[in-house]
């Protein structure tokens, strides 16, 4: 297959090409165009995973501040995931209070109370919806009590993600088109308030504690804090969102899986890993080439956007031998589902402690479970996945 060929089958938004299984048209690009433009609006895609480790490791050249507006000439707005240096350091220094190892130590005992409830309503019904009734409350209601905010917002809660979520792409690439505009105001309505409040009645929370936390240039102001808020509260799902589903996906795939992991649940660690590789909760990212440079032999010029395709990566032959089954005891087992570099998930420990208490809390209780009702496939993509994933389980 050529380039041209490749290119002609591969477009990474054709919900068509890609859906539940983008995997033979990432192996065509890693092995005939791993470094390849897509369209005329100068993006390229990187597949092969020493590639992809490259551009994620080197925010020098390959800069996180991709959005049209960068391009034009503006400042990046502050965020966290599509910012450098210093901008990023700082707010991430400031977000990492949320995920040392005691702090996600100490959310142990609430995520095991949730998962026992949300495991039993799930198992009380014919068929259940997986998003709906594990993988998306799980996280939230773990964030939420993080922020010192009411379970009961939950819906709400969701609209907001789904709708940030969805939006990013169209944000980065053809800039603000006010879509979001009532989202941003109902969210900065609920947690002005949220910390109006707080700044009257200190509680003990994480959200407080930014708050009223005194740094070099004094305490936080409202605009970090309602960033922070939004990172928290959106971000901070999607990637347990995505490590549950995927589970799901997997057991239904090959019961074997489950079968060993009841028989043998010291491999619930490994196995989580293994879910990571073979279906990872972000399937690419975006980067900017911040000057002419050469990747596999190909030359990106100056201010062309790269996609890294972290999901291609973890498929990589010259990575992981066999890498389309999923071996549950894979090792090593060096994937790339959390990103690399400065950018590495800083919520990847509270998600992977998530996800094996909801898997170990779940497991014990079954023989095996079916997705009953095919999903979205374009959404298989999406971070975090489709909006509904139904199952039966085998009890």
């Amino acid at each position: 297959m050529t380039q041209a060929e490749a290119g002609a089958e591969f477009s990474l938004f054709d919900d068509g090409t890609m859906g539940a299984n983008p995997y033979p048209a990432f192996a065509a690009l890693r092995a005939n165009a791993p470094v390849m433009k897509i369209g005329t609006a100068g993006l390229w895609a990187v597949s092969r995973y020493d590639d992809v480790l490259r551009v994620l490791r080197d925010p020098a050249t390959f800069s996180s501040e991709v959005s049209i507006d960068v391009l034009a000439g503006e400042p990046a707005r502050p965020s966290m995931i599509f910012n450098d240096p210093p901008v990023h350091t700082r707010l991430r220094g400031l977000l990492a209070r949320a995920f040392t190892p005691r702090m996600v130590e100490l959310q142990r005992p609430a995520v095991q109370a949730y998962c026992d409830d949300l495991v039993a309503a799930l198992l009380a019904q014919e068929e259940a919806d997986i998003v709906a009734g594990l993988a998306y409350p799980l996280p939230v209601m773990v964030i939420a009590n993080m922020l010192g905010v009411g379970d009961g917002d939950l819906a709400t809660f969701k609209r907001w993600s789904d709708a940030i979520i969805q939006n990013v792409g169209v944000l980065l690439m053809m800039g603000d088109d006010g879509s979001l505009d009532g989202i941003n105001r109902e969210f900065d309505r609920y947690f002005k308030a949220r910390l109006d409040k707080l700044r009257a009645e200190p509680e003990d929370n994480l959200l407080s504690g930014l708050v009223h936390a005194e740094t070099d240039d004094g305490t936080l102001g409202e605009e970090d804090l309602l960033l922070i808020c939004r990172l928290l509260l959106v971000a901070g799902n999607e990637t347990t969102t995505g490590l549950i589903v995927n589970s799901v996906r997997v057991f239904s795939e090959f019961p074997h899986v489950v079968t060993e992991l009841r028989a043998r649940p010291e491999l619930l660690e490994s196995a989580i890993e293994e879910v990571l590789r073979y279906y990872a909760p972000f399937a690419a990212t975006f980067r900017r080439a911040t000057r002419d440079v050469e990747i596999g032999g190909v030359t990106i010029p100056r201010n062309d956007r790269v996609i890294p395709l972290m999901a291609s990566a973890n498929r990589d032959e010259q990575q992981f031998q066999r890498p389309d089954e999923f071996i549950i005891d894979r090792d090593p087992n060096r994937h790339v589902a959390f990103g690399m570099g400065i950018h590495y998930c800083l919520g990847a420990p509270l998600a992977r402690m998530e996800g094996e208490i909801a898997l170990r809390t779940l497991l014990p209780q079954i023989r095996g479970l079916q997705i009953s009702r095919e999903p979205d496939a374009a959404a298989l993509l999406r971070p975090g996945g489709p909006d509904t994933l139904f199952v039966r389980f085998e009890r």
